[in-house]
């Protein structure tokens, strides 16, 4: 009190500044709102029936869609093991194509394709791993690598060259499937469209555009924890059953089943949900804040809404970089994500 009492004046000068800081940081937090992509969409009506996103299939040219349709029948029909193309090639091609069957709204949770290789089983990433400086068109083959497959767990041995020198012993675990493991992937595609119906039954009839979103958003919010562990686990894995287990299905659509997703996953449930609500939707990959020496992958979720698109942070996880907003505008999106090159979004 005699501190006060002696410097009335300092404390007065100093309660005035500590006042004028809230003041000003309230005053910034409310423009910021006022600004802020969401305020300014508004709920329009949404157009009857699904809506379903071909966004990735049709920039994929004649050669690349014939060896999109090859790899998806693989897939659809779980026939694991090496899959031959019907042309060779580059880099860029391979992960266009790869891209587009990871990312077009198929819930592929339980096979994916790695290894590509040239005509003579030389895996094309063993010196470089970067497929996008792969110009050359070489890659003549990958392998499908299924949960279900009896010899999932069968590592490749590569020689000096990089070349899979017991590719004939994976093709033939791969190419053999165990029941139980079949009976589980229908368990879980069941479980999973449970789950995303019964968001729809949720969904109020009379929401629009803006107000289906949100309640989207909400849910998984309510519903899933972002699954931040998911890359140090991914490094300890020591068979491909626990990539599958422990890893790649918070990448996909049945994340719902685990109530745990990636940025990636939240991203694909809610292009889902949107596509059922009727908006076209898509998600949009790339790597964060370009500006920085160390990148990191991440991913939006593109909705069609108020006539233009809208980029959606589903995870929330970069909320700190987004004053905790997550709708955006595209010029929003790419101040703070640089997009693949190899497919355009505009």
């Amino acid at each position: 009190m005699n501190f006060i009492r002696k410097h009335q004046k300092a404390v007065l000068i100093t309660g005035f500044v500590v006042i004028l800081l809230v003041f000003l940081a309230y005053w910034q937090r409310q423009t910021t709102l006022s600004n802020a992509t969401a305020t300014k969409l508004k709920d329009e009506p949404r157009k009857s029936g699904e809506a379903v996103s071909t966004f990735y299939y049709d920039q994929l040219t004649a050669k690349e869609a014939a060896v999109y349709d090859l790899m998806k029948e693989k897939l659809d029909n779980m026939e694991g093991g090496t899959v031959t193309f019907p042309e060779a090639m580059s880099g860029p091609e391979y992960l266009r194509v790869t891209t587009a069957l990871e990312d077009e709204g198929y819930n592929y949770f339980y096979g994916f394709y790695d290894i590509p290789m040239t005509e003579d089983n030389i895996y094309v990433k063993y010196k470089e791993s970067d497929l996008t400086t792969v110009k050359d068109k070489v890659i003549t083959k990958a392998i499908l690598f299924l949960s279900c497959a009896e010899g999932i767990n069968q590592a490749g041995n590569y020689g000096k060259d990089g070349e899979v020198q017991n590719l004939a012993e994976v093709q033939e675990g791969l190419s053999v499937n165990l029941e139980e493991k079949l009976e589980e992937i229908v368990k879980t595609q069941n479980e999973t469209e449970e789950i995303l119906g019964s968001i729809m039954e949720g969904l109020p009839s009379d929401y629009g555009e803006k107000k289906a979103v949100d309640y989207f958003l909400s849910w998984l919010d309510e519903n899933v924890s972002f699954a931040s562990n998911i890359e140090e686990d991914a490094s300890s894995v020591s068979s491909m059953e626990e990539v599958f287990d422990g890893v790649y299905i918070y990448n996909s659509l049945s994340a719902l089943t685990e109530h745990k997703a990636t940025a990636l996953g939240y991203a694909k449930i809610l292009s889902e949900l949107c596509g059922r609500a009727g908006m076209e939707s898509h998600v949009v990959l790339g790597t964060w804040n370009k500006s920085r020496s160390v990148q990191e992958s991440y991913v939006f979720c593109a909705v069609s809404m108020n006539g233009q698109t809208i980029y959606v942070d589903a995870s929330g996880a970069k909320g700190s970089d987004l004053g905790n907003q997550k709708y955006l505008t595209q010029q929003e999106a790419v101040n703070h994500m640089k997009f693949v090159e190899y497919f355009v979004y505009d």
